[in-house]
């Protein structure tokens, strides 16, 4: 199954709610509180302004299937950096090779938006997220603590192409 991304619209925001309302979601994220259908509607509308955003999130899906989301926020353009996130939210589309193609084409995102350098926390228990990200040539830069004073690495990759 070939996977694409797109921005989401506003029919895409009950599923997105009830993917970022799911608590087994929240052990891979900072969220630890249930958002509402409005704060959803807001962020998506957040989205239509894509000159110099701060952060966008894309929609992974194969057609009509919604797999996941995938972010890319904190973005500053001075620096040329951001950081990312990856979702793939329903279990039978986990371990198919869709994050590694997710994050490829975020990378390209980031690019055109002129973001040279990203980076992502994995919180340390994440044993799957840390070897996508390893795969795809992310270096571990640091130990940190998260929120809930869980333990996370930071991983970080230049995507830049060179000439």
């Amino acid at each position: 199954m070939e996977i694409s991304l797109r921005l989401p619209i506003i029919s895409d925001a009950e599923t997105i709610l009830s993917w970022e309302n799911n608590p087994e979601n929240w052990n891979v994220s900072d969220n630890e509180s249930p958002y509402s259908l409005k704060d959803i509607v807001q962020l998506i509308d957040s989205f239509q302004n894509t000159e110099h955003p701060s952060q966008l999130r894309f929609i992974i899906h194969s057609g009509e299937t919604l797999l996941g989301a995938v972010d890319i926020f904190d973005i500053n353009y001075e620096n040329k950096s951001g950081a990312i996130g990856i979702l793939i939210a329903e279990r039978d589309f986990r371990r198919k090779g869709y994050a590694s193609r997710a994050l490829y084409l975020i990378e390209e995102e980031a690019l055109k938006l002129g973001v040279d350098r990203l980076s992502a926390l994995i919180h340390s228990e994440n044993e799957q997220s840390r070897k996508l990200f390893e795969k795809m040539g992310y270096l571990i830069q640091s130990n940190s603590e998260a929120g809930k004073n869980t333990n996370s690495i930071v991983v970080e990759k230049w995507v830049k192409k060179e000439l």
